[in-house]
């Protein structure tokens, strides 16, 4: 395969730009600079689709546009700015304004120009810009309309810039800047360059985001309520700001993480709170070999606080940020530096993590050492403590991780020699399993079949870990293989074997905790093919998974099922429906438990979501979960519950936002509450 070095473009100027409607057939778009995207970067071969980007400036916006030629059917399925990313056709440009190691954003539309956007700076980017796409014979054609201004480090001279196209019912990813070992869309590494902007950098704009809610609601609930909260963002220099808030209510952003899936250990939850996905980038940025679980700042543990106060930043090849939040009788605070070579070959990571309760106090502090060339070689180091009123010994209170390996975009192989002490367990963190000293090895390998093919990808796995606690006992060991089929119409099938066991602290006894067995997934999509990201894949608008498991599991054996599936329904609606089960035979020597037979549970989920226009959707959710949770070595107990909850959301002139929500999807059973929300922006954009 031939390597191919990174492409420039000249910006093309223009006095205004071109209106924003889906066409290409006005003449501000005659002297556009025009890029072909000519790889398909999923394939690792020729795009076998012709796409024309095109771009140019007035000084104030960025105007791009796509061309794209497609054979395959066009997906165009959703029709709210900001919901559903990544199950359609998309078209996207990143943009790096600070060069290599600067701020990432990224715009996105599908054919009918719904869009989506991200920043690297802050996971809650939203900032108002404009885009439109038209369907015709053979293709589709998007239009974009960027603000210069709600991109921070801008430089004068040169940005790095990178178009991709995503075709949903081949999986292809195709690029216009590419490299034989480029892996990865997103990453400055493999981008082209871009001269001739016109903007200079400028501060950006302070921002407040001023609340004001009124809940209806049951005792059990609270009570009625009317709230009123601040946050705000304050802009120091062109890549840095303080930021806060005041009385947060999140009343809003809940979702539903519910799960009855078997697990030995502590479920990881999503972060959904703005205040602490505002500035997610500085932190817990540890590169590590067969994760295990281990994350110093886990902000989900961390109640919603009274107020939080923070700074957030990026200087040159530096990213840093810190926080304090303040609640009843508590503070918790981090503060971290990241530190990344100018190529991005090496990174230095810091972190700290204080947690202060009356009659309690953890501090933990994290250093990781990381390298990859890009290409093949890949290594990293990670040294950790923990101290506190918890650590009952300092010398076993600390986390040691070396790894590393050889990757290309179809082979990987990854090894890792990783000790996590009897009391490394910080207060504010997440670890699955302390008190482990051990070693582990994956191995992974796909083989990619060209156009015409009934299969798209076959990708092997194996993987194996050995651990021990402090005294030597054998604490944790795991072996297992799989096998992923992707077929070209999107059908994908995965099978998985193995054996893992597990010792638990609460009784001290070693358990099996396996579920071996197959799922398969209709219209899977096929993004992330490459064997780097264990053939996750992604999904369609509407897929439907099937899946079953069995084996053994604490004292008795363990079978469970998962059926899945979203459908079309009522025009621009959509609805998903969800059954797990769970039933755990238990064996014949587990004395009084073995008289009841078996435990079983299910979990039956329905939602609606519809969506009206680009501003504004409505989702509603049922829920029930029953019966007895599979057990390892304790008595499990009988959950029943019903949860019912709706939310309906519009954004007007994109400085207001309104939210209606009845309940809260977040809690087990029903939260007897009705609430209205209204939040007005002053200044910059949320999340600008």
């Amino acid at each position: 395969m031939v390597l191919l070095a990174a492409l420039t473009l000249a910006l093309s100027s223009v006095q205004s730009g071109p209106p924003i409607d889906g066409s290409l057939q006005h003449d501000q778009w005659r002297n556009a600079q025009r890029v072909s995207l000519k790889w398909d970067l999923q394939g690792h071969k020729p795009a076998p689709d012709a796409t024309t980007a095109y771009i140019e400036s007035d000084g104030t916006y960025l105007y791009v546009a796509f061309d794209a030629e497609q054979r395959e059917a066009i997906a165009a399925t959703q029709h709210t700015n900001d919901a559903g990313e990544g199950s359609d056709d998309e078209v996207s440009v990143n943009l790096w304004p600070g060069g290599t190691n600067g701020i990432f954003y990224q715009f996105s539309a599908n054919p009918i120009g719904t869009h989506y956007q991200a920043s690297s700076e802050n996971s809650g980017y939203r900032p108002r810009w404009w885009s439109a796409g038209t369907i015709h014979a053979g293709g589709y054609t998007v239009t974009m309309k960027i603000p210069l201004a709600a991109m921070h480090g801008a430089s004068a001279k040169t940005w790095m810039v990178q178009f991709t196209r995503k075709v949903e019912a081949s999986g292809d990813l195709y690029v216009w800047s590419y490299d034989a070992n480029e892996t990865d869309p997103t990453s400055s590494v493999f981008a082209g360059t871009m001269t001739g902007i016109r903007a200079v950098a400028v501060r950006p704009k302070p921002r407040v985001e001023l609340y004001n809610l009124g809940s209806v609601a049951g005792a059990s609930a609270g009570g009625s309520t009317a709230r009123t909260g601040v946050d705000f963002s304050l802009p120091y220099n062109a890549t840095s700001s303080f930021y806060g808030t005041i009385h947060p209510d999140y009343s809003n952003v809940e979702l539903d993480q519910q799960s009855i899936s078997p697990t030995a250990f502590r479920r990881y939850l999503s972060e959904v709170r703005p205040f602490f996905t505002q500035a997610n980038a500085p932190y817990n940025n540890f590169s590590c070999d067969l994760c295990n679980g281990i994350t110093t700042l886990y902000t989900p543990a961390i109640p919603t606080p009274r107020e939080g106060y923070a700074v957030e930043g990026k200087q040159g090849q530096l990213t840093y940020g810190a926080f304090d939040a303040v609640g009843k009788d508590r503070n918790d605070s981090a503060q971290a530096v990241n530190w990344k070579s100018q190529d991005r070959a090496y990174s230095l990571s810091f972190q700290r993590v204080g947690t202060y309760l009356p009659g309690l106090a953890d501090n933990s502090d994290e250093l990781g050492l990381s390298y990859f060339d890009h290409k093949h070689v890949f290594a990293s180091f990670n040294y950790g403590t923990d101290r506190g009123t918890n650590v009952a010994d300092p010398s076993r209170a600390q986390l040691f991780d070396f790894g590393g390996g050889w990757q290309s975009p179809t082979l990987i192989d990854a090894f890792v020699v990783r000790k996590v002490g009897q009391y490394f367990n910080p207060v504010d963190g997440f670890v699955w399993h302390p008190d482990i000293e051990g070693w582990g090895d994956y191995l992974g390998k796909t083989f990619l079949f060209q156009n015409g093919a009934p299969l798209r990808s076959i990708t092997f796995t194996g993987d194996v870990d050995t651990y021990h606690d402090h005294t030597g006992e054998l604490d944790q060991t795991d072996q297992g293989a799989g096998l992923d089929i992707l077929t070209r119409g999107l059908i994908d099938i995965n099978f998985s074997t193995g054996s893992d066991y597990v010792r638990l602290r609460t009784g001290g006894t070693f358990h099996p905790v396996n579920q071996n067995g197959v799922s398969v997934t209709f219209g899977s999509g096929a993004q992330n093919t490459s064997v780097n990201n264990g053939a996750q894949h992604g999904a369609s608008a509407t897929p439907t998974t099937v899946a079953y498991y069995t084996g053994r599991y604490g004292p008795g054996r363990l079978n469970f099922m998962t059926l899945n599936s979203t459908v079309k329904a009522v025009g621009r609606g959509l609805v998903t429906f969800e059954l797990d089960g769970s039933t755990q035979l238990l064996d014949a020597g587990a004395a009084e438990l073995a008289r009841r037979g078996s435990f079983t549970q299910w979990l039956e989920r329905v939602s609606f979501s519809y969506q009206a226009n680009r501003d504004s959707s409505l989702a509603l959710g049922v829920r029930r979960i029953i019966g007895y949770a599979p057990m390892l070595d304790d008595v499990p107990a009988y959950q029943s519950g019903w949860n019912v909850s709706a939310a309906y959301h519009r954004i007007f002139g994109g400085e207001n936002e309104v939210y209606a929500v009845y309940g809260d999807a977040s809690q087990f059973s029903t939260v007897h509450q009705f609430i209205v929300k209204w939040i007005h922006y002053f200044g910059a954009a949320k999340g600008t």
